[in-house]
């Protein structure tokens, strides 16, 4: 079984040039927190996510102070307001998505196994993006994507053998008529 195979349409791109507010929303309304992106051209740019936006919502003090980066718990010391957190989000809204993707992602292309991208999901990226020869976004896979597809070859699989088991009937009528 190949990548093309198990691979989710892109049906709403996020585009790299983008008010960041657009994938925010994106997000938001489809409950995605991993998302790919790509330029104008189709071709990939990175992955936005929850967690990335994150980084840039949190407090300039946990940022330059290495907080987030060294794992601190809490910070509870700080006292935010909602106000405060609004003025950040609101800022964040309007930066362009490229500056914000992860652009140092694993890519699959249309004809990799897919236990290879299986494997990239298990190492904590859990949507492979799947490229064609000239880096444009073709499709990409999620743990999602996986049951979907195994699901979808089941129900294949057994309305096959419903058809066949059918034809054997009708065969052995046939054959049993005068």
């Amino acid at each position: 079984m190949d990548c093309k195979t198990v691979m989710a349409p892109i049906k709403v791109s996020l585009y790299a040039d983008d008010a960041a507010g657009t994938a925010i929303d994106f997000m938001v309304e489809k409950h995605m927190g991993l998302v790919p992106v790509t330029e104008r051209d189709g071709a990939f740019a990175g992955l936005i996510s929850g967690d990335r936006l994150m980084e840039f919502m949190l407090p300039r003090t946990l940022t330059t102070m290495g907080g987030v980066k060294r794992g601190f718990k809490r910070a509870s010391y700080l006292h935010e307001t909602a106000g405060e957190m609004h003025e950040r989000l609101d800022a964040l809204r309007e930066r362009p998505l490229g500056e914000l993707v992860d652009r140092d992602v694993m890519v699959a292309h249309p004809d990799t196994p897919l236990i290879d991208a299986l494997m990239m999901i298990k190492q904590k990226q859990y949507v492979v993006p799947v490229v064609d020869g000239d880096g444009k976004l073709v499709g990409a896979i999620s743990f999602f994507s996986v049951l979907y597809a195994l699901r979808q070859e089941y129900d294949r699989e057994t309305a096959e053998k419903a058809k066949a088991k059918e034809r054997d009937e009708r065969r052995k009528a046939r054959e049993e008529t005068p």
